[in-house]
Formats: structure tokens, C-alpha cells, sequence
């Protein structure tokens, strides 16, 4: 009877419990793997995002530092071309340098046209756009040149630096006045310092916008 009794097992019904107990220990490690995936990806989206935000932040400041900083002609934007694309500027020419201007273009709610030092080529200048369609943001560099005025930037050699863009916003600061909406008409009483520049950008998947700021000193 005692030997009988050391050798007995489970019962079914114990058995059944236990691999119960293991199946649902089973899906809730699987939700937990699942769910740390999921965090683990989406990470990684927003952490790609932004720094694509950076490299686009950084290039237009780029190209603001470069800007040229002497006396332009007046020819320097190609004041035709422009007329003739239906853009004209939208700050006065106290508030903003010559070299750097924002206008309307029809269907375009950013658009920025900078003269900037062409860095392969000492002593020559370009034309450098950006500008958001849609919700992507472009950027846009024309050949260099040595004389004025200087040749437009290509469409074709536009490049898409920034998707999913929701707004964009760009401001000016005038000593004593304050922030400035660009456009404005307003006549300015003194030179802008600084520019503002403002994107929101929508989350993957169509989730919240989460806006961005950059100021650059204008010296």
C-alpha cells in the first residue's frame, strides 16, 4: 500500500489547472512583449522624426548665416522673375535685409528666399528658396554666380527635407516693437534682430501636432 501510494501522479484535473495557469501566463508575457515592441517602434519613429527636424532646422539656419551681408542691387532677387510668379514681398525693406525676404506665392503658406555665400565657389552667390506645398517642406538652391542677377533656383533640383508638416510660421523681431508677423505691411522704425521660425509637425499615423521653435539672431 505504501508503495502504491509513492508512485501515484497527478490527476487530470491537476493537470488541466496547471496548463491553464501556463496558457494565460503565456498571453499576458506575449501582451507585455507586444506592447514593449510597440513603444519600442514608435520611439524610434519619434526619435527619426526629430531628427529630421534638426537636419532641416539646421540647414536653413545654415543658409541664414551665410546670407549675404553687404549691399545688394536691386536686380540681387531677380525682382522680374519674381513679379512674373506672382510673389511679391511681404516685409518692409528696413525690417528685413536684403538678402533675406518672404513673400506670398499662391498656394504656398511658407515661402523663404535667401541670397547666401556659395560655399564651393569663393566669391560667388546663390539663390536659396524654402517653401512648404502641402504638407511637405522644400528646399531649393540655385547655381552660383558671380554677377547679378543671380539665376532662380531649379524645381527640378528641389528636395523634400521635412514631411508631415501642419504649420509653419515665421516672425521677425523688431527692437522695441516686438514680434512681427511675416507678412507684414507695416513700415518698420528700425532693423529686425532676430527670426522666429515655427513648424508643427503631425505625429505618424494622424496624431497630435507638436510644434517647434527656432529663433535666429540676425546680426
Amino acid at each position: 500500500m505504501r508503495r502504491r501510494q509513492a508512485q501515484a501522479g497527478f490527476t487530470l484535473v491537476e493537470v488541466m489547472i496547471a496548463i491553464t495557469i501556463m496558457a494565460v501566463l503565456s498571453v499576458m508575457a506575449w501582451r507585455g512583449l507586444d506592447s514593449v515592441s510597440r513603444a519600442n517602434t514608435m520611439l524610434e519613429q519619434r526619435t527619426e522624426d526629430m531628427a529630421r527636424l534638426l537636419r532641416a532646422l539646421d540647414q536653413l539656419e545654415r543658409d541664414l548665416a551665410l546670407r549675404a551681408t553687404t549691399e545688394l542691387p536691386s536686380s540681387a532677387t531677380d525682382a522680374p522673375q519674381a513679379a512674373a510668379a506672382n510673389t511679391a514681398p511681404l516685409a518692409a525693406a528696413e525690417l528685413l535685409p536684403a538678402s533675406l525676404q518672404v513673400r506670398r506665392q499662391a498656394g504656398l503658406p511658407f515661402f523663404i528666399e535667401i541670397v547666401r555665400a556659395a560655399p564651393a565657389a569663393p566669391g560667388h552667390w546663390q539663390r536659396v528658396q524654402w517653401w512648404q506645398r502641402g504638407a511637405v517642406l522644400y528646399r531649393a538652391a540655385g547655381p552660383a554666380a558671380a554677377s547679378f542677377p543671380l539665376p532662380a533656383p531649379d524645381a527640378a533640383v528641389r528636395v523634400g527635407v521635412l514631411d508631415d508638416v501642419a504649420m509653419s510660421r515665421v516672425r521677425a523681431w523688431e527692437p522695441g516693437q516686438g514680434w512681427r508677423n511675416l507678412p507684414g505691411t507695416a513700415p518698420a522704425r528700425s532693423p529686425a534682430t532676430g527670426l522666429e521660425l515655427v513648424f508643427g509637425i503631425r505625429a505618424a499615423g494622424g496624431g497630435d501636432v507638436r510644434t517647434f521653435r527656432r529663433v535666429v539672431a540676425l546680426e
